[in-house]
């Protein structure tokens, strides 16, 4: 929240960035209740080393971009893909084979796969819980307390797989104060949401309840330009076989905090949620990209089909111990996906390629931890101990040339790791700040994988492989900050951490891609950076520069072939390095105004390949995009008793980046422009917001795959839309 004192002399706020100056008005206290630019300088608190409590932004040495529940509704952010553009060096999209799959990228370390088995490199997080799968992972962001951005390796305390960053979202708890809200949105291309939240307080001072409702129906955005289904096709609909995409997602969320004593505090959150629709909407990128095809539409002989559902609980315990005035936390939950799709992965009209897919996943965690203060403030101590397993089970069916070439593709497998760490900051002195870290990691994987040319894409009877292994592991961090003054800090740190090695589900020819397992890849990482609030609070400046080298990095090949039409696997291709720069600011240009932004460089290229894969690998890093950046801003203006109005727009800019590792595909550059006005009544009961995203209509796809090495196939991504969102707040 802005000081009222901030506006009391007129200032000149200069920025090279911006080249733009302003000169500050008084503030009213009016303005400074209802406005919103001001929520876009608000110091979010984030939960990045697991503190007692959470922590202001600033002063946490580490490169984080984080938005709270008002700044994510005044973003229009309604599923994390919506931030994919909103910080440096970051790619937070849905780009798998099936919808809701997500296939993040973080200072150039993602994954191109939807193969359940592959381990991601960007950790999913909610409340506190890993998400073992990257299917069921791009959630809808309503009602959301905040949502954390962690860049580079985050090893010591949130574990494996989490080398590129780690994304990490706090539903909002219920705080016994009685809320009601209620949001319907309309968009064009027949897509409507309504969500609801009612809570309070069940016994005064004792037990707070909440419960979220969401729906949301999109009738399919892209056009199909076929007229019904070839010989072969495996799913048709023909009441829609106009339109492509559609999708119905569903969930509830109850939620309960329990204060059992002075001491205690008991929190269950459930959710259960169900995607149905069409399969993902693919078409024939490459004969779009030069103008054979018109964009956003597609000759699909196969609508797909889309049925997903989770169901997931959590129960955080938080008792106050004496103990270095600490605070002991367990976090235990249990989650499970049960995923089909079908998809027409050819994008054309005659049946080539269509695939059929099942995955079930169950996963259990548990994560005991303790934070707390010693030597008369002097020492800050993080410490637990964290366990998970789950299975998996994904089948796969590969209908080639209209079901005469038929393949079985799939497996099961049990994984469980368990680790333990300990962190500690110990303040040298009023400015400086010692940090000393380590977390040992052990874990094990037993799989079962079909392996040979099964046809059986029924009852899926094949010959299954074994494929066991172990890894332990030790990621150690050292670092320190130091204070240049109350506004302003530098930071720098070492830092340790590792992929786990794993098996590849989509052995369709092992002969020249082994199944796995696959070594585990490890990483050393240095960071400085620099964070700041200048202006008297008016500009928040923050910059960030990385180091990081890669051992035996694992990457998924991505290859036309004529026999199965495409080849898929997971290798170690050899060593890495990749270095970069990141700079993000928020400005109040006057008492109205808020203009923010970033820019990110990377550079990353290989320094060493195995001789094996040298022939199939380019020479550029996949999802690594050399540059960056996006600019918003945020303007208020007062209509009296009206209320008040909200102008926003943005630009954000993806360089080219390699798709896959061959360098055969390439995602083209992006632009991305949205705007938005929106009305807030004076009592702050109604809010009616008219939005457009990606209004300069851009097209884009995600998986660029090669159809037999003829022409490349991948799932589009919707173009403009806008919208009218309506919600009243008791």
């Amino acid at each position: 929240m802005m000081r009222a004192s901030l506006y009391k002399t007129p200032l000149a706020l200069a920025m090279s960035a911006l080249a733009a100056a302003s000169t500050f008005a008084q503030e009213s206290e009016t303005t400074a209740r209802k406005g919103t630019a001001y929520l876009m300088l608000e110091e979010v608190q984030v939960t990045a080393r697991k503190r007692s409590n959470a922590e202001a932004i600033q002063d946490v040495p580490l490169a984080i971009t984080a938005y709270g529940g008002e700044q994510l509704d005044a973003m229009f952010v309604k599923k994390i893909e919506d931030l994919s553009y909103a910080a440096p060096n970051v790619q937070l999209e849905a780009v798998g084979t099936f919808p809701g799959v997500q296939n993040f990228s973080i200072r150039g370390q993602g994954i191109n796969s939807s193969i359940p088995s592959v381990d991601p490199t960007v950790g999913t997080f909610v409340d506190g819980v890993y998400l073992g799968v990257t299917y069921g992972v791009v959630v809808d962001m309503f009602d959301m307390e905040a949502v954390e951005i962690l860049r580079g390796p985050q090893g010591l305390l949130f574990g494996r797989n989490v080398t590129g960053g780690a994304v990490v979202m706090r539903t909002a708890r219920p705080d016994g104060e009685f809320d009601f809200r209620v949001r319907t949105q309309l968009s064009d291309h027949d897509q409507y949401n309504f969500a609801g939240v009612v809570e309070g307080s069940l016994i005064e001072d004792k037990l707070a309840a909440k419960l979220v409702i969401y729906h949301d129906y999109d009738d399919g955005y892209f056009d199909n330009n076929t007229s019904g289904p070839t010989e072969g096709a495996v799913y048709f609909n023909p009441a829609n076989n106009n339109k492509i995409g559609a999708l119905k997602t569903s969930f509830v969320r109850p939620s309960f905090v329990l204060q059992a004593s002075e001491e205690l505090e008991l929190v269950l959150i459930a959710e259960s949620g169900e995607t149905t629709g069409d399969g993902a909407p693919w078409s024939a990128a490459s004969l779009q990209r030069d103008g054979s095809l018109e964009e956003f539409t597609t000759t699909m002989d196969e609508t797909g089909e889309t049925d997903m559902s989770w169901d997931q609980v959590t129960i955080e315990s938080n008792l106050d111990v004496a103990l270095g005035e600490g605070v002991i936390t367990n976090i235990l939950a249990w989650r499970q996906v049960d995923a089909f799709s079908i998809a027409d992965v050819d994008g054309r009209a005659n049946s080539i390629f269509t695939v059929p897919g099942h995955t079930k996943q169950d996963q259990i965690s548990n994560e005991l931890r303790y934070a707390g203060t010693f030597m008369e403030g002097s020492l800050d101590l993080t410490t637990g101990l964290y366990y998970f397993e789950q299975d998996i089970e994904y089948r796969e069916a590969r209908y080639i040339f209209g079901g005469s070439v038929q393949r079985a593709l799939g497996g099961d497998m049990d994984h469980s790791t368990w680790g333990v760490f300990l962190n500690n900051d110990y303040h040298v002195s009023d400015a400086l700040t010692v940090t000393a870290g380590l977390r040992y990691t052990k874990e094990k994987k037993d799989a079962q994988v079909i392996t040979g040319a099964c046809a059986d894409v029924v009852n899926f009877n094949c010959t299954f492989q074994d494929l066991n292994d172990e890894w332990s592991n030790v990621t150690p961090k050292l670092g320190f900050q130091y204070a240049l003054n109350d506004d302003a800090n530098v930071y720098a740190f070492w830092t340790k951490g590792f992929r786990s090695g794993g098996v590849n589900f989509r052995n369709a020819k092992p002969e020249i891609i082994e199944p796995g397992p696959t070594k585990e890849e490890a990483q050393q990482s240095f960071e400085v950076g620099f964070k700041s609030d200048l202006m008297d609070g008016l500009l928040r400046l923050n910059m960030a520069y990385f180091y990081n080298t890669v051992d035996d990095m694992q990457r998924e090949l991505n290859q036309g072939d004529p026999d199965v039409i495409v080849l898929q696997g997971t290798i170690n291709a050899g060593d890495v390095t990749i270095q970069g720069v990141e700079i993000d600011f928020v400005a109040m240009l006057s008492e109205s105004l808020a203009v923010n932004g970033s820019v990110g460089y990377i550079d990353g290229r290989y320094t060493k390949v195995d001789p094996i894969y040298d022939p199939l690998l380019g020479t550029d890093l996949p999802r690594l995009s050399p540059w960056t950046a996006n600019l918003a801003a945020t303007y208020d203006i007062d209509i009296g008793d009206a209320g008040f109005l909200t102008l926003r727009g943005s630009y954000s800019f993806r360089d080219t980046a390699a798709y896959n590792d061959s360098n055969t595909e390439y995602f083209e550059q992006q632009h991305e422009v949205s705007a938005s006005i929106n009305y807030n009544s004076l009592d702050e009961h109604w809010k009616v917001s008219l939005y457009g995203k990606n209004l300069n209509d851009e097209a884009r796809w995600g998986n660029l795959t090669s159809i037999a090495g003829l022409w490349t196939a991948g799932p589009m991504q919707k173009g403009r839309r806008i919208g009218l969102e309506v919600e009243y707040r008791y």
